[in-house]
């Protein structure tokens, strides 16, 4: 192996790691971060396979089917945060009302002399 293999591979088992470790998610979210990050160790460890892959789908090399797939995948994962946020001022703008409903004071009527 060459020596950016070593530290491709690293980088992806230890991203793989962090996420599973300090992430509380979804048993489906987990095994689609593992099963990316065996792809991803696959294809450090064996580079001619993501050649081979690329020109049976008609891309010309295995580093460009790799980028064109991190971008989709970089878009895809841009959308869900996108929604997330989203989803979340919604919330928060709910809870923020709810309190203001809730701790709001009422004014005294007035009095005439």
């Amino acid at each position: 192996m060459r020596p950016i293999q070593f530290l491709l591979a690293g980088l992806v088992a230890t991203g793989v790691l962090m996420y599973v470790r300090s992430l509380k998610t979804r048993v489906v979210d987990r095994v689609v971060v593992l099963t990316v990050g065996l792809v991803g160790l696959v294809l450090v460890a064996i580079p001619d396979w993501s050649t081979t892959l690329a020109l049976t789908l008609g891309v010309g090399r295995g580093a460009d089917l790799v980028l064109y797939l991190g971008l989709v995948g970089l878009g895809w994962v841009s959308l869900l945060l996108f929604a997330k946020l989203r989803e979340t001022d919604q919330r928060l703008t709910q809870l923020a009302r709810a309190i203001a409903v809730q701790q709001a004071v009422h004014p005294q009527p007035a009095r005439h002399s």
